[in-house]
């Protein structure tokens, strides 16, 4: 680096004209030092890049270490959490499934259900035995449950007073009388384990967003906000004056659409909501306020940054949930919003205020409603909750549902039907998915006799495009639940088509997303480098946003000629390539590298299987083996051996076929990729088969010969220790007797390492020259 030392002389300057006067010149400030100058050289600044640019590969190095090291343990979390619901589940079907349950649920039913065999049982019956079961058992949250309590003592109580305490206790009691009544049946639960992705919700403010934060992202025209703000400055110049009827209709402007829901339904709830004692102070905080619900905290409030979040309760729950609820319930709800999105209020408020504010709200449910009263534990249906997550992240809520339901399956008409005694519905698996938490990740049922499937394609409408995705891996599922196979195969196997024909006949996807990876469909533009559509006249299902819609099973995989023959299989002669990509194999990166003309050059040819045909393999003639042009024999499948040879698995065979002047090659069964190369793998030896006789033969021989010469050799090592040893014995006892010298405790390693002996020489007789060898 060079350093240039510039010292700055200034002579006197002049006097300024009469035009300059009128100009002020700045103050300069004239160094006092010498000033110094350093000047990167070329080999300097290739350093410094080449020393940012390892720092930033460095880096991203360990992001991606990182990143691949959480999505691991988030994948095994994942897979834990449902190793335990399906633990779970086991306990659960096996506690129903206990004979003193299941007498005491015969002991209930009225005889009408018991008279039925179970070979007739349909859906009228099952029908009528749903109606009674609702009409009997009711659900009482204030039931209590002792703790430590086992399951099965809790059912035994539960059956003594006709009544559950949350749905789970009732599908319980409905599956033991359903197996009491001698019917094949499931329990079908809902799992909801750990998401395998890490999901963060759109529209969501962690519980330390400050209000200017929360400004920005309300959904709000900006305009209207220049317009408010310029009105709050006036109103803040001028004097306060009262309230106009514009001013009372900004104010209702901003109110949320559960208020004004509620609003509509009754003017004297809108009302009460205007005259809220505590209103914000300037317009910034005017206008968050109708965006923010205040919630009170069980910790201390003073002071803490989370005192408001962005009240979004409209946005969770799903136009499916409306469409089930009653009129009743709607009011209910919008009363809950509007109430949620007026401000918190003050701690002192007693709680006879409250309960009158309650007493309020339920005036304004509409008087005209012939729908009966809902059961408590449907009321509790899509209830918003919410948890906090670690490291300040975003809040997650979900509309909790029914997530256990039951299948009976009926031999009259040879199918499993679907029961969700809770709601009163039976063979209506779209209600059970309306009811369900979403979204839906693995639908399991348990048989009578433990075994378990996964139903989730009966379900779910969205299992083609979502839901698969959102699972864990297809290979590990299928090996986790394969030791609980049901033994009944022709049903499953017939259950299986049921599930495809429903698949089949949904309609095609409407966005271009939910093509990729599909499992029916695809688009040209998702195919793989690998991939083609053959034949190249095949039927258009459709069209999406003027794209042509193909069948799944007209995508074919193509392959080059060498990759084929792995697999047994050549490419017929006069074939043309069914598709050009560019190679990145290490002779075709070379090839483009030597050529800068053909670096763009698509040099690899693929072929699709119907191209191809299977490989024959060569015939061995006169004792000589058939090798391709490096010297070796591919035997990448068992039917790729040569005619007339063999192949022998010996070690060094090809030493005593040199030895004996056969012919003997290598056989190349696959490519082992490592160390930035392919390198071949071998496994045994290919020879004629005339010869295979005399070879092991001689392998054998020589493998004897072998044993014997290291036998020989480990005995004379052995001779070589004893003598040795001997012979340092001998020199002890000739030292002590000669010169009586005090030979401390001689290890025997010093012999048989040669270390050097230490000895203690008196001074009556000192050790003579040469008398120590």
């Amino acid at each position: 680096m060079f350093t240039y030392n510039l010292v700055f002389f200034f002579t006197e300057l002049q006097e300024p004209s009469d035009k300059l006067e009128a100009t002020v010149l700045p103050s300069m400030g004239l160094p006092s030092n010498p000033v110094e100058i350093e000047i990167e050289t070329p080999e300097q600044v290739k350093k410094r890049e080449t020393r940012e640019k390892r720092k930033a590969e460095f880096e991203m190095y360990l992001r991606r270490m990182m990143k691949r090291f959480s999505k691991e343990v988030r994948e095994d979390t994942h897979k834990v959490h449902l190793l335990c619901l399906l633990a779970n589940g086991f306990y659960r079907n096996r506690i129903c499934s206990q004979p003193d349950l299941l007498a005491i649920a015969l002991s209930i039913v009225p005889t009408r259900f018991t008279q039925v065999p179970a070979g007739q049982v349909g859906l009228v019956y099952l029908s009528n035995l749903v109606k009674w079961f609702v009409g009997t058992f009711t659900v009482n949250d204030e039931l209590s449950t002792e703790k430590g309590e086992p399951l099965q003592a809790t059912l035994e109580r539960r059956f003594a007073i006709y009544a559950a305490q949350d749905d789970e206790e009732l599908v319980h009691i409905f599956l033991i009388i359903l197996r009491a009544l001698q019917l094949l049946c499931r329990l079908v639960l809902s799992f909801q384990p750990i998401p395998l992705k890490e999901t963060r919700p759109k529209g969501r403010e962690s519980s330390t967003t400050t209000p200017k934060a929360v400004a920005k992202t309300c959904p709000c025209k900006k305009a209207k906000q220049d317009e408010k703000s310029s009105e709050s400055k006036e109103n803040n110049k001028e004097p306060k004056k009262p309230k106009t009827a514009q001013t009372g209709r900004t104010h209702k402007s901003k109110l949320t659409k559960g208020s004004q829901e509620q609003k509509g339904s009754n003017n004297e709830t809108s009302s009460a909501e205007k005259d809220v004692p505590v209103r914000p102070k300037n317009d910034r905080r005017r206008r968050v306020a109708s965006k923010v619900c205040y919630k009170e905290e069980s910790g201390s409030d003073e002071g803490s940054a989370s005192d408001f979040e962005v009240s979004e309760e409209e946005s969770d729950l799903s136009d499916e949930d409306f469409e089930t609820v009653p009129k009743r319930r709607r009011s209910s709800q919008a009363s809950q919003n509007s109430k949620l999105t007026t401000i918190k209020r003050s701690k002192t408020e007693t709680s006879e205020t409250r309960q009158a504010e309650n007493l309020h709200g339920a005036e304004t449910k509409p008087a005209k409603s012939t729908t009966p009263a809902l059961p408590q534990a449907q009321r509790k249906k899509n209830k918003i909750i919410s948890s906090d997550e670690d490291d300040g992240q975003q809040e997650v809520r979900r509309a909790m549902g029914t997530d256990q339901w039951l299948e009976v399956f009926l031999e009259p008409e040879d199918k499993w039907v679907c029961v969700d005694c809770v709601h009163g519905n039976v063979g209506q698996p779209q209600l059970c998915f309306a009811h369900a938490t979403k979204p839906l990740f693995y639908v399991v049922g348990f048989d009578n006799d433990g075994s378990v499937r996964d139903v989730t394609q009966r379900y779910d409408p969205v299992w083609m495009t979502s839901t698969r995705k959102s699972r864990v891996d297809p290979e590990w599922w299928e090996e986790t639940l394969q030791p609980y196979e049901s033994p009944f195969v022709e049903r499953d196997k017939k259950e299986e088509n049921e599930f495809q024909v429903k698949l089949q006949d949904q309609p095609l996807p409407t966005s271009i997303g939910e093509y990729k990876n599909h499992p029916l469909y695809a688009l040209k533009r998702h195919l793989l480098k690998y991939q083609a559509i053959y034949p190249e006249s095949a039927a258009i299902l459709g069209y999406c946003r003027g794209e042509a819609v193909y069948s799944r099973d007209c995508i074919h995989t193509l392959h080059s000629r060498d990759t084929w023959l792995k697999q047994a299989r050549v490419v017929r002669i006069g074939e043309v390539p069914y598709k050009m990509v560019r190679g990145f194999s290490n002779r075709a990166r070379k090839a483009r590298l030597a050529e800068p003309a053909i670096r763009d050059q698509e040099d690899l040819a693929l072929f699709g299987r119907w191209q191809t045909e299977e490989y024959q393999p060569p015939i061995a003639v006169d004792g000589k083996v058939p090798r391709n042009e490096y010297g070796n024999v591919y035997l990448f499948l068992p039917s790729m051996l040569p005619v007339g040879c063999v192949q022998l698995k010996l070690p060094n065979l090809n030493r005593v076929a040199r030895k004996l002047n056969i012919d003997c090659a290598q056989a190349i069964t696959g490519f082992d990729f490592h160390g930035g190369y392919s390198h071949p793998v071998t496994d045994g030896y290919v020879v004629c088969e005339e010869y295979k006789d005399v070879l092991v033969a001689a392998w054998e021989n020589e493998q004897a010969e072998i044993e014997k010469k290291e036998k020989q050799k480990r005995e004379i090592r052995a001779l070589g220790n004893w003598k040795l040893l001997t012979k340092g014995l001998l020199i002890r006892e000739r030292l002590k007797q000669r010169y009586s010298i005090k030979v401390s405790c001689i290890s025997i390693s010093h012999f048989f390492f040669c270390r050097p002996l230490i000895v203690t020489v008196t001074k009556d007789k000192p050790l003579e020259r040469g008398s120590y060898k």
